[in-house]
């Protein structure tokens, strides 16, 4: 035992030298640096026989790579023993070499020839994607001597995009097939079809793409307040995929060794295919194409009528001609039963079928598709929702509700494919939301991505094995285009990778930080729109409450960052004050900070305010308890001098549900004051509203208090905007204690998607001047 485990620290310990050295992406299994290097010159050649179509292609694909690194167009000849000697040769294992896989490759580089062995063409192909990866952080020609193993730790790596929100022109779909090649990804997650446009071209129901496909054009509103009727004449929004387009796109990523997933949601998220075809809904109604958010989502496919069925088998056998994948995904996810509860037919359905409730009927919906698709051949793959009400273990599980639907799948025996939205969400925010594009919400750094384990603790060894693998979603909501995209997906795309491909005890954040810095060259050199988020530096407060003053720490995720500063909101530069360690606040002040690398910033800088007021560190006194959930700071977060972001989950709002926010606060000692203020947040999305009213009273013995103030929330609830406002009351008076109070909306409103629940009420300081 003591062996392998020093033998395996030896692997890791080499692979980390020389991945390191070389700034390859994902981290290879096992490599070893020797002296020397070997250089591509105009006489060298790639040696491989193409005697079918597979190796003619893989060996296209391999000269296109060097190519693009070194400018060199390599011819291609089949080997002899005369001429290996000053050229790269690629082979064909005979036998089978069990320890690399279907996936996996050897690489031998030589000062005077390269030899790159692999058991199929796609691990070839990824031992070229590792070969231009060197040429890329060298001069472009150059190869360091040594040898590499390397095979993928899952099968399932994959990257997911949605087209329904936002169409994708099918110029940045070869584009999207290509950055997953790039990053040794093996599966292309297409999801074609939701509430706000049907993109896939079905010959039998032409309805689909002339109705489906197309929405009001809407696009200057923010995506939750695309409300109201369609006008008959407004301009429309969309696009769609037609068929002999899909199968251009299949047949590349096939050469690229990627496997494309098709998405056809069902029974809920399809109100672009009910606007074409109404009557497989329960009421029959027409509903048009919605521009924007939906919630909660009622208007979906009628279980009751056998039409439905037919019609969605015709949709997938068509959807089946076109794709080749194993897999076909449902979706199954989010939908509201309500229609069901009072349709007849459907009620007929569950009577007829013993069937207990509404959660079993969705079950019966989706085991009916399942056998329609094990009877092709094919097996049918949605997101965990699908587990309502049982499931045949046949079926494979999207986790995206955190990792607990994975784990309870994966004990029942189904295979699943991990993508919790903590961690695999490229919608969300990568860096502070002041400085990013408007985003879905949450908080997924480049870090945490990296930070990523597929297989829970939970899991024994045997159960462990129905992880297949995992993959990011990117939902495309506020999305707009392929350039955006680019954005939200790199770099993080480039730490998920690693997570999927390289041993799990071989990741080591300093060792990635460091090989990033070339991959930016890289991502730079293909014209990539790449986030530059991780290089951001945040400041990281703490309240001293005896000198009440803050001290203040700065940090990044960039490697060995040389940090710049200043404290009176000016832009830092590389002429600022340099960051050495914490540095203490006693005044009202604005910190700015950037890296900075030769002589240049490297993001824009994150300004942070912090206020030091007449009430900071003063005991606080609640009426109400705040939700354990959203504590902030603990009992000080309300006086501690510090903002929240519109991020409500960055550790600085307290959040109130259903309350009001009554807080009494103690100055110790009569004071003058003449403004009291404080922040509120709404996001309607998450339930929290802005208060309806601010109250302020002040008091001398904290029995007596007398108002000085209140002021009206103007911001209507239905204001679909990420927003933080101050309310502020202003009046001279003086008082030791000051009460202050911040009506709560109460519930949330008519049309909402949690109406008639208990709304939240966000604050994060209350300041005293």
């Amino acid at each position: 035992m003591r062996k392998q485990i020093l033998l395996l620290a030896i692997l890791l310990f080499n692979a980390a030298v020389y991945a390191q050295t070389m700034d390859i992406i994902p981290k290879p299994v096992k490599a070893e640096k020797h002296d020397g290097n070997f250089t591509l010159k105009s006489s060298t050649q790639l040696l491989f026989d193409q005697d079918t179509q597979d190796k003619k292609v893989l060996s296209d694909l391999a000269v296109q790579l060097i190519s693009d690194a070194s400018g060199l167009n390599l011819p291609v000849n089949s080997p002899n023993s005369s001429n290996i000697k000053g050229n790269i040769l690629l082979q064909l294992n005979q036998p089978f070499n069990e320890q690399i896989g279907a996936e996996g490759y050897q690489l031998k580089i030589r000062n005077d020839r390269v030899f790159l062995n692999a058991n199929t063409t796609a691990g070839l192909f990824y031992g070229m994607q590792t070969i231009w990866q060197m040429l890329t952080a060298s001069d472009g020609k150059t190869l360091s001597c040594g040898e590499i193993t390397d095979y993928p730790r899952f099968n399932w790596r994959g990257m997911h995009l949605d087209v329904s929100r936002h169409f994708m022109p099918v110029e940045f779909i070869y584009k999207y097939i290509d950055y997953i090649a790039l990053h040794k990804m093996n599966v292309f997650h297409w999801h074609l079809v939701d509430d706000q446009g049907w993109r896939i071209e079905i010959k039998k129901y032409p309805k689909l793409t002339e109705v489906g496909a197309w929405r009001a054009d809407r696009e200057n509103l923010a995506w939750d307040a695309r409300k109201g009727p369609v006008k008959k004449d407004e301009p429309k929004y969309g696009g769609f995929y037609t068929q002999e387009e899909i199968k251009s796109v299949v047949a590349y990523a096939q050469k690229k060794h990627i496997i494309i997933v098709p998405e056809i949601e069902m029974p809920a998220h399809v109100m672009s295919g009910l606007a074409a075809y109404p009557e497989y809904s329960c009421s029959g109604e027409y509903i048009p194409v919605p521009s924007g958010g939906v919630w909660p989502i009622t208007h979906i496919f009628c279980a009751g009528k056998d039409e439905t069925f037919h019609f969605l088998e015709d949709v997938l056998s068509e959807v089946m001609q076109l794709f080749p994948s194993t897999y076909i995904h449902i979706g199954g996810d989010e939908a509201t039963k309500t229609e069901w509860e009072k349709c007849e037919l459907c009620q007929n359905r569950m009577k007829e079928e013993g069937l207990e409730d509404e959660h079993e009927l969705q079950a019966y919906f989706i085991k009916r598709i399942e056998k329609f698709l094990n009877n092709k051949g094919r097996q049918l793959i949605g997101w965990n929702e699908i587990l309502e009400g049982g499931l045949d273990p046949s079926a494979t599980i999207m986790s995206w509700q955190g990792s607990g639907p994975g784990i309870k799948a994966a004990k029942s025996g189904h295979d699943v494919v991990m993508s919790p939205g903590s961690h695999c969400y490229f919608d969300h925010y990568q860096g502070d939301p002041s400085l990013e594009p408007k985003a879905w919400g949450g908080m997924t750094t480049l870090k945490k991505v990296y930070s990523f384990e597929p297989i829970p603790e939970e899991l024994n060894e045997k159960e462990a094995q129905h992880i297949l693998g995992a993959q990011a979603n990117v939902w495309t909501e506020y999305i707009p285009d392929g350039k955006q995209v680019e954005y939200m997906i790199m770099p993080r795309m480039s730490a998920l990778s690693e997570v999927l491909w390289s041993l799990a005890g071989s990741k080591d954040w300093g060792d990635f930080s460091q090989r990033m810095e070339t991959q930016y060259q890289r991502f730079e050199k293909l014209g990539v729109n790449y986030a530059n988020s991780a290089f951001q530096v945040s400041a990281d407060p703490e309240l001293n409450v005896d000198k009440k003053t803050i001290s203040v720490k700065l940090s990044t995720e960039a490697w060995k960052p040389e940090i710049r500063y200043t404290t009176d909101g000016s832009e830092p530069d590389a002429g600022s004050k340099k960051y050495t360690g914490p540095f203490e606040i006693d005044k009202t002040a604005t910190v700015k900070a950037v890296v900075v690398e030769n002589g240049k910033p490297m993001s824009k800088a994150l300004a942070t305010k912090f206020f030091i007021h007449k009430a900071i560190a003063c005991p606080v006194t609640l009426k109400f308890p705040n939700s354990k959930y959203y504590d902030a700071d603990g009992d000080l977060a309300l006086v501690n001098g510090i903002k929240g972001s519109i991020n409500h989950s960055d550790g600085n709002w307290k959040g109130f549900n259903g309350d009001d926010m009554v807080a009494t606060i103690d100055l110790g000692e009569k004071k003058s004051i003449s403004k009291v203020s404080t922040g509120v947040l709404q996001n309607s999305g998450a339930w929290i509203f802005y208060p309806t009213e601010l109250i302020v009273e002040a008091s001398d013995d904290n029995q007596n208090f007398r108002q000085i103030g209140r002021v009206k929330n103007k911001v209507s609830p239905d204001d679909g905007e990420r927003q933080i406002q101050d309310l502020e009351v202003k009046k001279k008076t003086s008082a030791r204690y000051v009460r202050v109070t911040l009506k709560n909306l109460g519930t949330c409103p008519k049309g909402h998607a949690g109406e008639g629940k208990a709304a939240w009420l966000f604050v994060d300081e209350i300041t005293i001047e």
